[in-house]
C-alpha cells in the first residue's frame, strides 16, 4: 500500500472514531432519566443537556441542590424552568452565555464559585445540549480544580459533543488560566498559592453529543 492510500485510511479511521465515540461512551456510562448527555464530574458537580420535566424529578432524587442554567433569555422560558426547579426544592441560578462566542471570565468564575460553595452543592449545570457552553465551563473546572492541562480538558469536552465549529469556546479553554495561576503569572512569581483540593471526580466519560 503506497503512502497516499495509507494516509487516506488513517484519515478515514479518525473520522469514523470521531463519529462513533459519543455512542460508545453512552453505551458504557450511567444515564439519568430525563437528562441526556449526563455526566457525574465529581462527587458534587454534574452536567448534562436541558432536562425534560421528568429530568428535574431525577435531579431532585439524586440530591442536587442547585441547577445552573447557561441558556440565554429567549432560548427558553427561564421563569418556567425556575418554577420547575424550585417546586422540587432545588435552587435555580441563571448564568446566560452565548452559544457561539467566548464566555466572559466573570461568567465562568460565577459558575465555578458555585461548584466550591458548600451551601450550593451538589450542583447540576446545563445548556441546551450540555456540550458546548457546558463543556467549556466543565473544562475550566477540570483545569482549575483538578489540575488537568488545557488540552486534556478540551479533549474531554469534545468527547461529550463540543462541536468542531465552536472555535471561540475551544480557544477559550486552551487559553484559560485559573485565577490563582493568572495572579501568580501577573506577579511574576509563577508560583501557585496553597494546593487546590484533589479531585473526587469520576473522569469516566459518558453520553452522546448535545448543546
Amino acid at each position: 500500500m503506497n503512502f497516499y492510500h495509507s494516509s487516506l485510511w488513517r484519515r478515514m479511521a479518525v473520522c469514523l472514531l470521531s463519529a462513533f465515540l459519543p455512542v460508545l461512551l453512552a453505551a458504557g456510562s450511567p444515564q439519568l432519566t430525563g437528562v441526556s448527555n449526563f455526566q457525574k464530574v465529581s462527587q458534587t458537580v454534574y452536567r448534562g443537556a436541558q432536562p425534560a420535566e421528568l429530568g428535574f424529578d431525577s435531579l431532585a432524587k439524586l440530591g442536587i441542590k442547585t441547577v445552573v442554567d447557561l441558556r440565554l433569555i429567549g432560548e427558553h422560558s427561564q421563569a418556567e424552568e425556575q418554577r420547575l426547579v424550585e417546586a422540587r426544592g432545588m435552587r435555580y441560578v441563571s448564568v446566560p452565555m452565548k452559544g457561539m462566542s467566548t464566555p466572559t471570565d466573570e461568567q465562568v468564575a460565577k459558575v465555578l464559585a458555585l461548584f466550591d460553595d458548600a451551601t450550593a452543592v451538589p450542583v447540576f449545570v446545563h445548556c441546551q445540549r450540555g456540550a458546548d457552553r457546558t463543556g467549556a465551563v466543565i473544562a475550566c473546572y477540570r483545569i482549575g480544580h483538578d489540575r488537568w492541562d488545557n488540552k486534556k480538558a478540551l479533549s474531554e469536552a469534545r468527547s461529550y459533543g463540543m462541536s468542531w465549529y465552536q472555535r471561540a469556546l475551544q480557544k477559550y479553554v486552551i487559553q484559560y488560566q485559573p485565577p490563582q495561576k493568572a495572579a501568580a503569572a501577573a506577579s511574576g512569581t509563577g508560583t501557585l498559592p496553597a494546593t487546590l483540593p484533589a479531585t473526587q471526580g469520576d473522569p469516566a466519560l459518558q453520553a452522546p453529543s448535545v448543546r
